[in-house]
């Protein structure tokens, strides 16, 4: 086996193969596969397409990684210094060898958004300010902040009633066993279906709890409360709806007022 360098292969579909370290990694958007030497059978360069193939029982149709769309001279290159570090020994099931993690999505830049509605908002009191006086300017970030808190009120306690009524029948309920207090909440843990470990935080109490999550997204979690909590829920999201509309209303009156003068 002979020494070879770090390589990486960035393709289509955000895939990156890297090798290093005796060992390939194979990095998709959503997970991540750590691949032994010892797994690999063979890797194929096809062009612009490598193929990472890994070894299998006798008559078994074997497991191909493929990445597409990369340089034909680093596809090339990549498939000779892998071939030539593999060694003599092979798996039996490179399979089994190979190991897969959750990659959890990076969070949206939130920037865009706010300067989005900034610019209309400050727009609005402009006008406000110019066509009905400084009096209805003023009033204008009143009715707005009644209007932000109805919106959060619905926000999270209308995602929260949905979520307790969606989850637990199109999610996959798992129990979580407590790990660790906090200076707030108790934090339990659990593991989803790919084998990844998620955090619950909750003052639920007890040593687990159940909780069903999104297999969409399995840091998404909630559990069952009781009937008291999810009616207070229920009415503080009634009591967003009204505070938002009323806001809306008083900002609706507002130009309609700076309209007539």
């Amino acid at each position: 086996m002979t020494t070879s360098p770090s390589l990486v292969l960035r393709g289509s579909g955000s895939a990156v193969l890297r090798f290093a370290g005796g060992a390939v990694t194979l990095g998709l958007p959503d997970k991540g596969h750590h691949i032994p030497l010892a797994a690999i059978a063979v890797v194929h360069a096809r062009g612009r397409t490598v193929e990472v193939e890994l070894t299998a029982p006798n008559g078994a149709e074997p497991v191909v990684y493929r990445v597409e769309d990369v340089s034909e001279a680093a596809a090339t290159a990549f498939a000779d210094s892998v071939n030539d570090a593999l060694p003599e020994e092979e798996a039996y099931d490179g399979a089994e060898l190979v190991t897969t993690r959750a990659v959890e999505a990076a969070a949206p830049r939130r920037w865009p958004l706010a300067i989005g509605a900034a610019v209309p908002v400050l727009a609005l009191d402009v006008f406000l300010g110019a066509a009905g006086g400084a009096r209805s300017a003023g009033l204008f970030w009143p009715a707005l902040l009644v209007v932000a808190v109805g919106v959060l009120l619905v926000h999270v306690m209308g995602r929260g009633l949905y979520r307790m009524w969606h989850l637990p029948r199109h999610g996959i309920t798992v129990v979580a066993e407590f790990s660790h207090h906090t200076n707030r909440t108790r934090v339990y843990r659990y593991t989803d279906t790919r084998g990844a470990s998620h955090t619950y935080d909750h003052n639920v109490g007890g040593a687990s709890v159940e909780v069903s999550y999104d297999p969409r997204d399995p840091k998404t979690a909630v559990h069952r409360e009781g009937l008291y909590v999810r009616c207070m829920m229920a009415l503080m999201t009634l009591v967003g709806c009204g505070a938002a509309g009323g806001g809306l209303y008083g900002i609706g009156w507002l130009v309609m007022d700076a309209l007539r003068h």
